[in-house]
């Protein structure tokens, strides 16, 4: 062997030298890894039943009591409870600890008060700290109710304004998890309430987080939501929304089930549609019902109906006037009502004509400062507003730009629609400064 030359691998290395270099030892064979046979994953069943039994804790040894009583801003910054406290059955690619809601665990929800009770406790919790107000237990024969509490405006650049807010997960994982522990009232009164937020937020949350919540809701036949024209306008701005709509009226009005809507069917679905926008049922157009309409073209046609049907709504006006309904119109006043009469010159004209009318409380033609301060302040209550304008010197200052130098103490009708368009962008910027 010639001096100086490495051993072969494998091979005892030469007499007189030292031991072999590690890197040509051979390798030895991986031992297996021992699991003791008695050994549970987190997810087991049994430890979230105990969990919300009371009787258990979470991995992290902590009790649903001690959640409870966490503030906002904990629940914001740890994220390994929610997975605890809105269990699905899909394993979390976040959390490998997570509990894994299954068949069994799901049937001891539906039928153990203790656990149901505790659930809805947590799930209490959880929409306080998205800034929502919930009625879970329903109570006299009312179905769960969902809204927007009085600290919602606070709530929303943490927990709502995107882009990617981590909290649009969390709200996808409630909306799952009401619907497999057998509380669908529940998640039907979560989903309307999340269809209104988006009426009056367009644009706050992106077009994949929307369709992820309406496909996770998997809401068939319920239809709660009502249709105003507002809504219509946010149905034709959001594929998503008009997506999910257009699934549950399909599923309603296709009471034979054969995939295809028939004209009776039609002529049925067109006069909610009328009934809901204020139309007269009479009012149907017959190009509408000439033939059956299969499932994938549908939501086209739909469509093209919505878009038609508001534009009647538009058109329609509302006689004779009965002053006491447009001044209860007016307290109540929704948010997506003011989107819509902004976004629809011909909704809004036919406002204006009626409230000229009703707030013209001597009948003389004008529009007064002491009239229009009535209608603002109306206005601004039926938003949840403090008035912005309290004296008729205020108000005056702002009428001033639209009488075109006639007469500078009152608005005629040709003047109101300016005027009342330049107050409904006032308020629409008084209300998102006041949610920022």
């Amino acid at each position: 062997r010639r001096r100086g030359r490495r051993p072969a691998v494998g091979r005892p290395a030469a007499r007189g030298r030292g031991p072999m270099p590690a890197r040509h030892r051979p390798r030895k064979a991986a031992e297996p890894l021992l699991v003791p046979t008695a050994f549970k994953p987190p997810g087991y069943r049994e430890e979230l039943c105990a969990f919300f039994r009371g009787t258990g804790t979470d991995v992290e040894c902590r009790t649903l009591e001690q959640i409870l009583t966490w503030d906002d801003q904990l629940m914001e910054v740890c994220h390994d409870y929610i997975q605890w406290l809105l269990p699905t059955d899909e394993k979390s690619k976040f959390n490998s600890d997570a509990p894994v809601l299954d068949a069994e665990c799901q049937r001891a929800f539906r039928d153990d008060e203790i656990m149901r009770r505790n659930f809805r406790r947590g799930a209490q919790r959880f929409l306080t700290f998205l800034g929502l107000s919930a009625n879970l237990d329903g109570g006299n024969g009312e179905p769960p109710s969902i809204v927007r509490a009085s600290h919602f405006p606070k709530r929303l650049l943490m927990c709502w304004r995107g882009p990617a807010n981590h909290n649009w997960k969390r709200v996808s994982r409630a909306l799952r998890s009401f619907g497999l522990v057998g509380m669908e009232d529940v998640q039907q009164a979560f989903l309307t309430c999340l269809e209104e937020i988006l009426v009056d937020h367009p644009g706050l949350i992106d077009e994949k987080t929307i369709a992820h919540w309406m496909d996770e809701s998997c809401v068939k036949s319920k239809l709660v939501h009502s249709i105003t024209p507002g809504y219509v306008a946010a149905l034709l701005g959001s594929q998503s929304m008009l997506a999910s709509l257009c699934r549950q009226y399909f599923a309603k009005y296709d009471v034979n089930q054969d995939g295809r809507m028939d004209v009776s069917e039609i002529s049925a679905l067109a006069a909610e549609l009328h009934s809901n926008l204020g139309l007269p049922s009479d009012a149907v157009d017959e190009s509408w019902v000439q033939g059956p309409v299969a499932a994938e073209e549908f939501p086209e046609w739909f469509a093209r109906v919505l878009r038609h049907t508001l534009e009647q709504s538009e058109k329609v006006k509302v006689e004779p006037i009965v002053v006491e309904k447009v001044e209860e119109e007016i307290e109540q006043l929704r948010p997506e009502y003011l989107t819509a009469l902004l976004a629809s010159p011909r909704l809004l004209d036919s406002i204006c004509s009626r409230l000229f009318t009703t707030y013209d409380s001597d009948k003389n033609g004008l529009l007064e400062p002491g009239e229009a301060l009535r209608l603002s302040t109306e206005l601004h209550r039926g938003l949840g507003l403090p008035p912005a304008i309290s004296t008729e010197d205020q108000l005056l200052a702002s009428m001033t730009k639209f009488t075109r130098g006639r007469n500078q103490t009152a608005l005629v009708a040709s003047e109101f629609p300016g005027w009342f368009q330049h107050a409904l962008k006032g308020i629409a910027d008084e209300r998102r400064s006041k949610t920022i």
